[in-house]
């Protein structure tokens, strides 16, 4: 908990009832369950996509699959999940390690897929993230760029 709480908000344990000043930021607490529920990713963790591959999204829902693009030419590029399901993608520029929101797209359970379609450059590379919310046929889910 990192938000304060004024004199007589808390009544019990009377310790606080003469308010509560918290540090500012987030506890060593928080800071573990967050590595618990968002657990670093590692080179192993990304898979590359090319154009013209499609490659299926063997995830359950509430799980994401991560991508690296390095695009051969500069020109618009789309990308797209395929399949009966709820996903989002998430398109950023790896710029020296730091990635920086491109833009991204969420189907929203609608009658349709997440879909992009954008300029990337060559010799840039990027991170494409897909969570997937829904799947009404597990395994029958994928991702294609062209």
């Amino acid at each position: 908990m990192h938000y304060p709480f004024e004199a007589g908000l808390i009544k019990e344990p009377t310790k606080y009832r003469n308010g509560l000043n918290p540090a500012g930021g987030l506890s060593q607490r928080d800071l573990t369950w967050v590595r618990t529920f968002y657990p670093p990713l590692t080179v192993a963790d990304y898979t590359d996509l090319k154009p013209f591959e499609s490659v299926q999204l063997t995830i359950e829902a509430g799980q994401q699959k991560n991508f690296y693009i390095k695009p051969n030419a500069t020109r618009k590029y789309e990308l797209k999940t395929f399949g009966a399901s709820d996903t989002l993608i998430v398109l950023f520029e790896d710029d020296g390690g730091q990635l920086k929101y491109v833009s991204a797209d969420d189907d929203s359970g609608e009658d349709r897929n997440a879909y992009l379609k954008l300029q990337l450059f060559k010799d840039r590379k990027y991170v494409l993230r897909i969570r997937l919310y829904y799947a009404e046929r597990r395994g029958e889910t994928a991702v294609m760029m062209w």
